[in-house]
């Protein structure tokens, strides 16, 4: 269980349902659900996710990769970034940032085709994709339930 603090103002479905008819985008239910208990916040502790595979867009080079949840964003977080990314293009508009990490990167959820709809991915922003122009994009769950489900507590806290 993620135990947050610093939570954001609580929030209701009405006011993601305004996000997501401005952003004309339907984010899943398991993280509505968490957004209406958590509306952003930093986890009490270190927490990390498991391992998951990053390839290098240069070399193609496979590395097993593993992040930390420095903190989850509130729902105004979320359009600010959001915002960012549309105006910047450097991540595809299909990915809603949720979470960043102690390095900046964020950590993204797809909200587009029916296929990988609720994966969350890891956007590298020190590793960019050329071929797609845009950062380097790793999943690293099917679900948001199964990333919260998966995240661990570091024993270097």
């Amino acid at each position: 269980m993620v135990v947050l603090s610093n939570i954001s103002e609580k929030i209701n479905n009405s006011e993601i349902n305004a996000f997501e008819k401005q952003f004309e985008i339907e984010l899943p239910k398991d993280y509505k659900e968490f957004l209406i208990n958590n509306n952003g916040g930093y986890p009490t502790e270190l927490l990390l996710t498991p391992e998951f595979e990053e390839v290098d867009p240069t070399t193609l080079e496979k590395r097993g990769q593993a992040i930390n949840v420095e903190r989850f964003f509130s729902l105004n977080e979320i359009a600010f970034e959001y915002e960012d990314i549309l105006d910047e293009t450097y991540i595809p508009a299909e990915y809603i940032p949720f979470a960043n990490t102690a390095f900046g990167n964020l950590i993204l959820i797809y909200v587009g085709s029916k296929k990988d709809y609720g994966s969350i991915y890891f956007s590298n922003h020190d590793l960019f994709d050329e071929n797609n122009d845009c950062f380097t994009l790793s999943k690293i769950s099917n679900s948001f339930s199964e990333f919260i489900d998966s995240l661990y507590v570091s024993d270097l806290d």
